[in-house]
């Protein structure tokens, strides 16, 4: 990707971080919708570097408005769990779509990542 600006990186994203809450009472959600992938998973570097900086107690991370996750999107999510960890800072899923949850299904991770039921129909495996 040599030459290319971020502009550019950008247009080849199909994910936007719709909202980033951050509560005085340090809490973090990150909102995400599009595609979690090799593309766009750079777009989380920021926000997820906020939560060694900022003091943040929780982290959520809001998958149920992705349409698309890959392997790559799967190293984010466990990424963001790694930081959380390194951090002593409480990691939580919100659950994707059935596509987005059954790459966790097929990968193993289901049973391993800290899944919570926001209504979704959805039987979510929590660790």
């Amino acid at each position: 990707m040599k030459g290319r600006d971020a502009a550019g990186l950008k247009r080849l994203a199909h994910l936007e971080v719709l909202d980033e809450m951050a509560c005085d009472d340090g809490n973090r959600t990150l909102v995400l919708s599009g595609e979690l992938d090799v593309a766009s998973s750079w777009l989380l570097d920021c926000p997820l570097l906020k939560i060694s900086a900022d003091g943040t107690r929780s982290f959520t991370l809001d998958l149920s408005g992705l349409t698309f996750i890959d392997s790559t999107g799967i190293r984010a999510v466990l990424a963001a769990r790694g930081l959380c960890a390194a951090r002593g800072c409480e990691f939580k899923v919100v659950p994707g779509p059935t596509q987005v949850q059954r790459v966790f299904e097929v990968t193993g991770l289901i049973d391993h990542l800290p899944f919570e039921n926001h209504g979704t129909g959805l039987d979510v495996a929590k660790s």
